[in-house]
């Protein structure tokens, strides 16, 4: 969907049972600011650079930043994804006057990048508002889509959210890369049981670090806290149980560690914008005002 001249947003929706690799060819001359709301599988893409292929795995609940003029390379997906993604020129970016870190700026003016592992709860809820809003389901009235206007406005508050998780980026360097390799074995140890997180001592003991390393780390490899990790995961599961339909929002909520659902709708509500129960009871475009007038 074009929203003006160097400015478009894309929603990506497909399942395959079987594994897939589709070529990549970008003509566009765009920066991607790409946003996984739902990944039930698995997916990635590859790139030449040299004389070896890299390949980028794609997670759900995180965003990449991508560029390449006449860039190729190879998509592969297993599963299921709903994916959104903002194309805007480099002149367009320019003209809003945002500020970009030095390793983007760097990587941008190389004419070709890819860089991965962005993740906030406002960015996450600012694309599932998008992905809402171009969903052409149940509920959504065709006479009352909403505006170009607001899609703009959405599409410019998600790309600035890129921006401003990326305030820290350049701090990832001073992470060594013994300290990043426990850092990670902390994260998948942290989200094994998303029921119940263990302590920072626990972890920090379990992963070799000290706390105040352990919980500074997390911010500067990851962009948030322990908690913060922890507590996006479990809604992020909550979201893909919820959406399945399966199970009910209590037991859902039971299982990921809360006694009361209200404090579970209470969290949900703010990692996404929409009640748990109206997701689960397919009003979700209703919910977002979709068919406001």
């Amino acid at each position: 969907m074009s929203l003006q001249d160097g400015l478009d947003i894309v929603r990506w929706q497909s399942t395959f049972d079987q594994p897939i690799e589709l070529p990549l060819q970008d003509d566009s001359d765009c920066i991607h600011f790409s946003f996984t709301n739902l990944l039930k599988g698995k997916a990635s893409c590859s790139f030449q650079e040299g004389r070896r292929q890299r390949r980028y795995a794609i997670d759900e609940g995180a965003g990449s930043i991508s560029f390449g003029r006449c860039r190729h390379g190879l998509y592969h997906q297993h599963g299921e994804i709903d994916n959104i993604t903002v194309m805007i020129r480099p002149e367009v970016l320019e003209q809003w006057e945002l500020k970009l870190d030095p390793l983007l700026n760097k990587a941008l003016a190389c004419d070709h990048c890819f860089l991965d592992g962005h993740r906030s709860g406002e960015m996450s809820a600012t694309a599932h508002l998008l992905g809402a809003a171009m969903d052409q389901g149940a509920g959504l009235a065709p006479a009352q889509p909403r505006s170009n206007l607001w899609l703009y406005g959405q599409s410019v508050t998600l790309v600035s959210l890129f921006l401003e998780v990326r305030q820290d980026a350049e701090c990832t360097c001073r992470v060594s890369n013994t300290d990043r390799q426990r850092l990670v074995r902390a994260r998948e140890r942290l989200l094994e049981d998303l029921g119940k997180a263990p302590s920072l001592s626990e972890l920090a003991r379990e992963s070799g670090l000290s706390q105040p390393k352990l919980t500074r780390g997390f911010r500067q490899l990851f962009f948030n806290s322990v908690y913060g990790v922890f507590q996006q995961a479990r809604m992020i599961q909550a979201r893909s149980r919820l959406m399945s339909g399966d199970d009910s929002v209590m037991r859902i909520a039971s299982d990921l560690g809360y006694a009361n659902a209200s404090h579970f709708a209470t969290a949900f509500r703010k990692q996404f914008g929409i009640n748990p129960s109206t997701l689960k009871h397919g009003g979700r475009s209703k919910s977002l005002g979709i068919n406001a007038s």
